[in-house]
């Protein structure tokens, strides 16, 4: 029997920009899955390089492959763009520079034979390009069933590795387009639909997410403020859907504050870790992160710069 008959399709949602040396490896994983029913649908969102022109190509040399090209108008809305051409029961998301393994699929999709199970994810090793390393992850931070209350504290899910059902896709209403939410918005969408389903795991690393020093969610200060807007509008949702959860938001953000205020000053961006740590007192008192960040503030870079000591200092202080 052609198992094409029996699986359930799959379409592969990928954007494009600029990714012309990226995409021949990434598409090559993506079509080399054992799982056969698939469609891959490959949305260029105003390249500048030779984008186009590749994706042409690739269309040409499998049937599976569906290209489209448009305006520059952002990830989100190019993912929403093309959820809307897309064919299968089910979504998986892949950036132009990720790569699965070959099982993932075949992995995943027979979880959703639990009806209460709306998404699907996996492990992913973590490439960094520059150092030319490869980080294994745990899977200490994994949550399974309902896991609202542990996502709105830490994203746990690479977007490479979701796969989702298309009908609670579009019933919450896809990616949220705003710039506000861009590193981010694949996080506000899980959080979204962990309201309404069980999510599901599976133990394995099936995917890599690969960062080459210019990825998006490399920019720190960008991706605190997004994760900032996304916890004010998921707390707005919860409102609108007369939902209450016992979510402490002061704590979560405190929390938030205190991780990229240590980020910027193992960066040496001490002015901005300080207001960050000020901001974060703001969510919870705290005295010490009070009297920390108006040191890192006002108190000129140059004499922080001085020499390891007071970095070791800065340090120790941060660390608590």
């Amino acid at each position: 029997m052609d198992k094409n008959n029996t699986q359930p399709l799959v379409s592969i949602i990928t954007p494009v920009y600029n990714g012309e040396e990226y995409l021949p490896k990434t598409v090559a994983s993506l079509l080399g899955q054992d799982y056969e029913n698939i469609e891959l649908i490959l949305v260029n969102d105003g390249s500048s390089d030779g984008s186009a022109r590749l994706l042409e190509s690739l269309r040409n040399q499998d049937p599976r492959i569906k290209v489209f090209h448009q305006e520059n108008a952002g990830v989100g809305a190019t993912r929403n763009f093309a959820v809307s051409q897309a064919c299968g029961d089910f979504l998986a998301f892949c950036d132009q520079d990720d790569i699965w393994h070959q099982t993932k699929l075949s992995k995943q999709v027979p979880l959703f034979g639990n009806p209460k199970v709306g998404l699907v994810y996996c492990g992913a090793l973590s490439e960094y390009v520059q150092r030319n390393s490869v980080h294994r992850p745990s899977f200490e931070d994994k949550h399974r069933g309902d896991v609202f209350e542990h996502l709105i504290r830490l994203n746990m899910l690479t977007c490479c590795t979701a796969v989702v059902r298309k009908s609670l896709f579009d019933y919450v209403g896809g990616f949220d387009e705003s710039m506000e939410l861009m590193g981010v918005d694949d996080w506000h969408l899980w959080l979204k639909i962990s309201l309404f389903s069980e999510f599901d795991f599976v133990e394995e690393h099936l995917a890599t997410h690969v960062f080459h020093g210019t990825n998006f969610s490399q920019n720190d200060l960008l991706m605190y403020r997004a994760e900032l807007e996304c916890l004010d509008k998921i707390q707005k949702y919860l409102d609108e859907l007369r939902l209450h959860k016992n979510i402490p938001w002061s704590k979560i953000k405190f929390a938030s504050s205190i991780r990229y205020g240590k980020s910027f000053v193992y960066s040496g961006l001490y002015n901005l870790a300080g207001e960050t740590f000020i901001q974060a007192d703001q969510w919870v008192p705290s005295p010490r992160h009070r009297w920390l960040g108006r040191i890192l503030k006002f108190v000129p870079d140059f004499l922080l710069r001085l020499g390891q000591k007071s970095r070791r200092f800065l340090t120790r202080q941060v660390n608590g």
